[in-house]
């Protein structure tokens, strides 16, 4: 799947190459694909999840066959969406990983460096603390039981 690009360079307090950003860019830029068919396909998997859940309790609640046919041919496309949504995910990440490894290439970090002393004086500085943020985590949670009453 794909990684977060990073660079041994970008270190708190450093002074950062503005090159070695644009290669930092570049590198997500080529893995945006990767990143979109996995969001599909794990919405369609929850979807999917959720759908046999629904089919389930349509059973229980003792709806018309008609009903529940036409239910299980959606869930019929919902597969067949599934499968090409993997392809694509097989598809993209072999794309997207073949462009990341020619970028890193390209922008291959030289075996002997140097940096700047950084401007920051680390006795003076203080860090300060900032709660987590969970913008890109995606939750969805469900518990469901599943019994007869016989």
């Amino acid at each position: 799947m794909a990684s977060i690009p990073y660079d041994p360079t970008l270190v708190l307090g450093n002074i950062v190459d503005l090159e070695r950003i644009e290669v930092l860019m570049q590198q997500a830029e080529a893995q945006k694909p990767q990143v979109q068919a996995n969001d599909k396909l794990n919405t369609l998997l929850l979807s999917s999840y959720k759908m046999e859940m629904i089919y389930n309790q349509m059973i229980s609640m003792g709806v018309s066959r008609e009903v529940l046919v036409e239910l299980s041919e959606e869930k019929e496309k919902l597969k067949g969406a599934l499968a090409d949504a993997a392809v694509e995910l097989a598809t993209a990440t072999i794309e997207a990983e073949e462009k990341v490894t020619q970028l890193k290439i390209a922008a291959s970090q030289q075996k002997i460096g140097f940096h700047v002393e950084s401007p920051l004086d680390y006795k003076q500085s203080k860090v300060t603390k900032f709660p987590l943020s969970f913008d890109s985590l995606k939750f969805d949670v469900q518990y469901f039981r599943q019994e007869s009453n016989v």
